[in-house]
């Protein structure tokens, strides 16, 4: 079976400008932080753990965007409200950006991770270069190694993240911190209830997490 296609139409311009913001005001939820993201695929096999950081210049990336006056100032314009047709310039063309915007608030919503999947990016695929995808059967993010210390969000598609990644695995756990803090101290997603008195988790994914949580 081959790869899906979507038919890409152009968002008006309020759609375009309302998505940016909502995108923006998720991503505030988690910028600047490292986050821990705990895996597997079923309770009863072995955990891995997937680590990146978000910073405000990785927001116009996932829009497809690249504003001339820098990425900080773009990502502050959404989250204000402020942004206009004139500053969604495409990294690419209008229609690409517009499929990004799109879906951006979906895909970058870690505090919706039960309705997502994580997976290692092992298919084939032209231009998407990427080694992790966190996704659902309508939108992926991917994640990838770049200059900085941990992996980065570098796109989103209105893609499934099976086109990507041939086994994907449930989400357990996603934790956060404060870029330069030692140990992730601020739960953002639990698939069960009180997690942590429930699952064993070995010893260096407890090493990571503040004692607040989880007694080592």
């Amino acid at each position: 079976m081959g790869i899906r296609i979507q038919e890409v139409k152009i968002l008006p311009e309020n759609l375009m400008k309302m998505n940016l913001q909502r995108a923006a005001h998720i991503y505030d939820q988690y910028v600047d932080c490292d986050i821990l993201v705990v895996y597997s695929r079923s309770k009863t096999l072995p955990y891995e753990v997937y680590e990146f950081m978000a910073e405000s210049s990785h927001f116009q990336h996932l829009a497809g965007v690249k504003y001339p006056k820098g990425a900080n100032l773009f990502y502050t314009k959404c989250l204000n409200g402020d942004i206009t047709i004139k500053d969604i310039v495409p990294t690419e063309n209008m229609k690409t950006t517009s499929s990004k915007i799109e879906v951006l608030p979906q895909a970058i919503d870690l505090y919706s991770a039960k309705i997502y999947k994580i997976g290692k990016k092992d298919l084939e695929t032209l231009k998407n270069r990427f080694s992790m995808g966190i996704g659902n059967s309508q939108t992926v993010m991917g994640l990838d190694k770049r200059d900085q210390k941990l992996p980065v969000p570098v796109t989103v598609m209105n893609r499934k993240i099976t086109d990507f990644c041939s086994a994907p695995c449930s989400i357990f756990l996603i934790m956060k911190k404060k870029i330069g803090v030692e140990k992730y101290d601020q739960l953002v997603y639990e698939k069960i209830k009180d997690i942590f008195s429930k699952i064993k988790f070995s010893d260096d994914t407890k090493n990571k997490i503040d004692s607040t949580y989880i007694k080592i």
